[in-house]
């Protein structure tokens, strides 16, 4: 009841104040802080002699003729009465606490002993200061029942003068001569396992003795297979070999290697394949090689003009030496007198439009040419270019496979190839119906021939014979024909082959590079 009352009463104050403010800002003043004698604000302002001074009326506009009569203040009273209407209005409850108005109770103040309350009170309860109590005292955490360890005395320094003496056990005589007998097992298996090893050592050097042993054609035949890389190998024919070896016997002067595989089957002979001899004009092969790369790889074209320099021109084989110096040539044009002709002039302006001895040395390397090696250029008549059968036969396959070149640069160099001039040696050699794609090499230190052969019953085979001689021996060249006729007909009969050695020399050798 008293918080209605307080509101009630807040509510009076607030509707006074709105009433006020609809006045005359000068008379709101007044009536706000002005009293009348009974204590109560009085709506109408005073004067300062404290009389009530009437309220005059307002002046009239002089763009307004009609004159007004001056409104008249209400009294406090009417005022009053009506704010309390428009509470009541709003609120029902109000009405009722006006005709039953509720006084609010008083709290009585607690009296403190030994102390009065002061006279200022108006009923309104005082709270006494209290003092924050003492805490209590920290309980231990200790559980119940357990009791605090009891404070430990400090022990007596020991006497060092007095020493402790232990019994010794004794051990029995049992647990010795087991001992003993552990120790001696061990040392066996020790001294056991260094003689294995010692006696596997020993072995192993007499096994490597032997291997050392082994002839060359063994030795060629058992790694020939891993250093073909571009070939796949079966095993090797050895009644070919043995029959090819009866050959070279007849001449012992002679210094032959010979590789050969068969393109179908993967039977290989491998007579000193991998010894490296004089290349002579089977250098050219690969120099062609690397001539198609460059044309695959757009760096040249085959209808280039290639121009004739004096530092080209070179003796032995071939017609462009006879040619002025200034002459031009389409790089197609040079490459098939290379082969065809075998003209050491079109070698060296290849050589030198390729880049160099250096730069055909780096590519021969990344074919996997171990034995191949350029060292001056044509014509080399003291053999320092390298290469071997085996290289040889490698770089055909790879050729024949597509993996250097590109297929149309590899049917024109199987083109030029079958048009080579010089067909003294492997080509002699082959029955009616054959073709081959090969190219020749001869200088007074070596003769040599490398081809592609094509049998009328489909067989295909690659073979490489380079035999190194002496001045100019014509027995070499006789040789790789009677190596070549023995091939052709093993393939072509399926049977082991005599030698024949009544092979018709053709009248019209070419020497490649002699002058």
């Amino acid at each position: 009841m008293q918080r209605l009352y307080q509101e009630s009463l807040k509510s009076k104050i607030l509707v006074r104040c709105l009433g006020v403010a609809q006045r005359s800002p000068r008379q709101s003043l007044f009536s706000i802080f002005s009293f009348n004698k009974s204590g109560s604000k009085s709506s109408e302002p005073k004067s300062r002699n404290g009389k009530v001074s009437q309220s005059q009326p307002k002046r009239r506009s002089r763009r307004s003729p009609v004159k007004t009569a001056p409104r008249r203040s209400p009294s406090p009273e009417q005022g009053q009465n009506n704010d309390l209407r428009r509470l009541e209005s709003f609120d029902p409850l109000l009405s009722q606490l006006r005709q039953k108005p509720v006084p609010p109770k008083s709290r009585k103040p607690r009296s403190t002993p030994g102390k009065r309350p002061s006279n200022g009170a108006t009923g309104a309860s005082v709270l006494p200061f209290r003092k924050p109590t003492d805490p209590a005292p920290r309980r231990s955490r200790r559980p119940e029942g357990v009791m605090a360890p009891a404070p430990t005395l400090p022990l007596a320094p020991r006497d060092k003068s007095v020493k402790r003496v232990r019994k010794k056990r004794r051990v029995s005589p049992m647990v010795y001569a087991t001992r003993l007998l552990i120790l001696g097992i061990g040392i066996g298996v020790i001294s056991g396992t260094i003689l294995s090893a010692l006696n596997a050592l020993g072995r192993s050097s007499v096994a490597a003795d032997q291997t050392v042993n082994l002839s060359l054609e063994e030795q060629n035949s058992k790694s020939s297979n891993a250093l073909v890389s571009s070939l796949q190998l079966t095993q090797e024919a050895s009644d070919l070999k043995t029959a090819i070896l009866g050959l070279a016997k007849d001449s012992p002067k002679l210094k032959p290697g010979v590789f050969l595989v068969d393109l179908d089957t993967g039977k290989y002979v491998d007579i000193q394949g991998q010894e490296a001899l004089p290349a002579a004009s089977t250098i050219k092969v690969p120099i062609l090689v690397s001539f198609f790369q460059a044309v695959d790889e757009g760096r040249l074209r085959l209808d280039e003009v290639l121009t004739m320099e004096a530092k080209h021109v070179a003796k032995g084989s071939g017609e462009l030496q006879d040619k002025p110096v200034g002459s031009k040539f389409t790089a197609l044009e040079t490459a098939n007198l290379m082969i065809t002709n075998s003209d050491n002039t079109a070698t060296n302006m290849l050589i030198d439009r390729l880049g160099g001895i250096e730069s055909l040395n780096q590519q021969f390397a990344s074919w996997q040419l171990k034995q191949t090696q350029m060292q001056n250029i044509l014509p080399d008549l003291e053999g320092t270019n390298k290469t071997s059968a085996r290289d040889l036969v490698n770089l055909m396959a790879d050729i024949n496979q597509g993996k250097l070149v590109s297929l149309k640069s590899r049917d024109f160099m199987l083109r030029i190839m079958q048009q080579t001039r010089n067909r003294s040696l492997l080509p002699s050699g082959l029955g009616e119906g054959a073709f081959i794609a090969h190219k020749t090499g001869n200088i007074d230190s070596v003769s040599g021939d490398i081809g592609l052969i094509d049998m009328p019953n489909g067989k295909r085979y690659l073979v490489g014979v380079l035999v190194e001689r002496e001045a100019d021996d014509p027995q070499a060249n006789e040789l790789i024909r009677q190596i070549s006729s023995t091939i052709y007909q093993y393939f072509d009969t399926a049977t082991d082959p005599e030698p024949n050695s009544d092979l018709p020399t053709t009248p019209d050798e070419v020497q490649d590079d002699k002058p």
